[in-house]
């Protein structure tokens, strides 16, 4: 090594500045390489298992489920309009309607 810098002295300038920077930039790494690791460490967890759902399968069952709701809801819908009288309501209306314009 002190015969490669002895050599390197006595080169032109440009060569010691390639030099220089290739120097920097491999300890710059070396750094940077050794504080990724202590920071961020190695990550041995399984990332994914063998069961993982795949994105159209859980499109299919959030469709399901949202059309299971819709349908339950609608259920819930039409017994309370079986609840309701329409024709006493109408009738109710309609007398209302005439009280208010006159026979």
């Amino acid at each position: 090594m002190r015969r490669y810098l002895a050599r390197l002295q006595k080169k032109p300038d440009h060569h010691k500045r390639q030099f220089a920077l290739l120097a920097s930039a491999t300890i710059t790494l070396f750094i940077f390489g050794i504080w990724s690791l202590a920071t961020f460490g190695v990550n041995t967890k399984v990332i994914a298992e063998e069961n993982e759902v795949s994105p159209f399968q859980s499109l299919g069952s959030s469709l399901a489920a949202s059309l299971e709701a819709f349908k339950s809801n609608f259920g819930k819908l039409k017994s309370g309009f079986g609840t309701v009288d329409f024709e006493a309501e109408y009738q109710e209306m309609k007398e209302g309607a005439l009280d208010v314009y006159g026979r």
